[in-house]
């Protein structure tokens, strides 16, 4: 009897932690290992997309939506030396209308420090464009249709508003990714692990890419509410200081499904 309830507990274990919708976070979205092509070979594509080339990545889980000013209060409550960001805040708490838009104004080095305080990391930039181009290539995260204002918050000049030219991270139902990913273009535009280089992609190895080993600017993804749609694209990038906290920019988080072989991330 002792030897098949070890055997029990040992098969539940197994099942718990190899299994995506009980492993992960409930927010989140796993993703399996597997290849994908990366970069962008359409005409509107920029040299920095390209070549297009085959990235091999372990199985991983990005946040279904993007960070929003409640999930930031949460943040702040538990480190009293950290500040409110650029706009949306009654001292120390969110404004009421601002807790479920995504937070702007944050720094690369505030969003690694959040999503490791949420015991995350941030995504690498191969993981958001497999989260947001999927293994059929998609142009846009939600399909190959142009943007419009039923999937994406865009082209919106020029002012923030207080906050009130956002959107709620789940308002969009018909821009979500068909696994389930809201946001990923339009609304904020969002920091990703890498440095940014233009010609990165001429030598990036295939299996789970980490970006250049240093850089001068960090890598953005996705387009903000005052970007044109070519911005939206699933393979657009441009890098951005990481110093800096513009009003466009904010984050979601990551992390590895099992012990993987990416490198370590901060």
């Amino acid at each position: 009897m002792i030897k098949w309830a070890e055997q029990m507990v040992l098969a539940l274990v197994l099942i718990f932690f190899s299994s995506p919708a009980l492993a992960g976070d409930a927010d989140m979205v796993f993703f399996p290992p597997g290849d994908f092509l990366m970069g962008g070979d359409h005409p509107e594509s920029r040299p920095d997309e390209k070549p297009r080339h085959r990235v091999r990545l372990d199985a991983f889980y990005i946040d279904r939506y993007e960070v929003t000013g409640k999930d930031f209060e949460a943040y702040l409550a538990a480190n009293p030396k950290q500040h409110p960001t650029i706009t949306g805040w009654w001292d120390r708490k969110v404004r009421p209308d601002m807790a479920d838009r995504p937070v702007i104004g944050l720094t690369w080095k505030r969003c690694r420090d959040y999503c490791l305080w949420r015991g995350k990391r941030l995504p690498t930039e191969a993981e958001w464009e497999r989260a947001a181009a999927g293994t059929e290539g998609r142009k846009y995260p939600w399909g190959d249709q142009p943007p419009d204002a039923e999937r994406a918050n865009f082209g919106r000049c020029c002012f923030i508003m207080k906050g009130e030219v956002l959107q709620a991270v789940d308002a969009l139902e018909a821009g979500r990714t068909p696994e389930g990913v809201y946001g990923l273009a339009g609304n904020i535009a969002e920091w990703v692990h890498d440095w940014y280089d233009t010609d990165y992609y001429r030598t990036s190895p295939t299996d789970n890419p980490t970006g250049p080993e240093t850089g001068q600017h960090r890598t953005i993804r996705g387009g903000a509410w005052n970007s044109l749609p070519g911005y939206l694209r699933s393979s657009a990038r441009y890098g951005y200081d990481d110093a800096k906290d513009f009003y466009g920019i904010g984050c979601r988080c990551a992390r590895s499904a099992a012990p993987s072989r990416t490198p370590a991330i901060d």
